[in-house]
């Protein structure tokens, strides 16, 4: 019955959730999208902590295919072309790069995947890219870095830096790179900076989009203990797959790891962060926009309080298609 409701689920009209679905207490003064929650309450409830490490590549791709064959991202209006290439010392890192039929930018976009570092792929958000790009008539690169726990930090970094590398042995200067990625991906992308900087490189990208990021591996902010449950990503999942992601203790020091200990003087690229009001992870991405604007940086904070963590990906949901168009159109000025 599930799948069957899901597969009709968009054809339904908005005043039908808005009658029938009963809201949740507001919080911070706002209700959440009620389409949303319907949405949620539709997919599949799995406790991934409790999957042991031996089992986690099989229920990554079982949650893969159910992603790909539930399509919750809109289709793009004209064919967008892709190619695959592969990078890395032994070129075995997959790149995927998206032509939208129009590009008006000369600069380039290398785009990271979220999925708190353990789960999804390239696959799972290849409508969303296509989707991007063609919004922003831009030419866009996302990497398929290698997942945990089977690959630990800093394996996804490098491999982030050998895409880095790559776009700038094809031609691309940093000041025509930009990094985009959501929550795991969106870390990433920071942390790739974060490294850049640590590293003492004039390198940077000229500017990021980190869509509701991963900032902390302690999880303790207000909004973590506040929507712990019930908004599909939940506070016990992030810390298995902070403990899943991590390598020692000794990473927690490490402001490419730990977001919230950046600690230079050097200028950051120009940066949006993207946020919802009903994601765990908010908190944590104010706490981050916070610091580089105490530090000088070009920074500007896009808050959706009705959305959800995982709504960029699911821009059939009218309210998620809005708060991404509307993200994007901000994005679109820094490219």
């Amino acid at each position: 019955m599930r799948t069957i409701f899901l597969k009709n689920f968009f054809l339904i009209p908005l005043w039908f959730f808005n009658i029938f679905i009963k809201k949740r207490p507001p919080y911070r003064g706002h209700i959440f999208d009620q389409q949303s929650q319907a949405l949620i309450s539709l997919q599949p409830s799995i406790d991934l902590t409790t999957v042991p490490d031996n089992e986690i590549s099989d229920i990554r791709k079982l949650i893969t295919e159910n992603r790909i064959k539930n399509k919750l991202s809109l289709n793009t209006k004209n064919p967008v072309m892709k190619f695959d290439h592969f990078v890395g010392i032994d070129k075995n890192v997959l790149l995927r790069e998206y032509n939208p039929d129009s590009i008006n930018t000369d600069k380039v976009v290398l785009f990271f995947h979220g999925g708190g570092y353990v789960l999804n792929s390239i696959e799972t958000h290849d409508d969303t890219v296509s989707y991007m790009a063609e919004k922003l008539k831009a030419r866009f690169f996302s990497l398929e870095y290698r997942l945990s726990p089977e690959n630990k930090y800093p394996d996804s970094l490098d491999d982030a830096l050998f895409a880095y590398e790559w776009l700038e042995k094809k031609g691309y200067t940093s000041d025509k790179i930009s990094v985009c990625g959501d929550s795991a991906g969106a870390h990433l992308a920071a942390s790739l900076v974060h490294k850049l900087i640590a590293d003492n490189s004039n390198r940077l990208p000229d500017s990021q989009l980190l869509i509701y990021p991963m900032c902390d591996p302690s999880c303790k902010s207000e909004s973590y203990d506040d929507l712990a449950e019930g908004y599909l990503l939940t506070k016990k999942t992030m810390i298995w797959f902070w403990e899943k992601f991590g390598k020692s203790e000794e990473n927690i020091k490490d402001q490419a790891f730990n977001l919230l200990k950046l600690d230079t003087d050097l200028a950051m690229p120009n940066t949006i962060i993207i946020t919802a009001g009903f994601d765990p992870l908010c908190d944590d991405g104010e706490k981050y926009a916070y610091l580089l604007h105490e530090k000088g940086d070009k920074v500007k904070q896009l808050h959706y309080p009705n959305m959800f963590h995982g709504f960029a990906s699911a821009t059939r949901i009218k309210a998620a298609q809005i708060a991404v168009d509307d993200f994007l159109s901000e994005y679109k000025k820094i490219l």
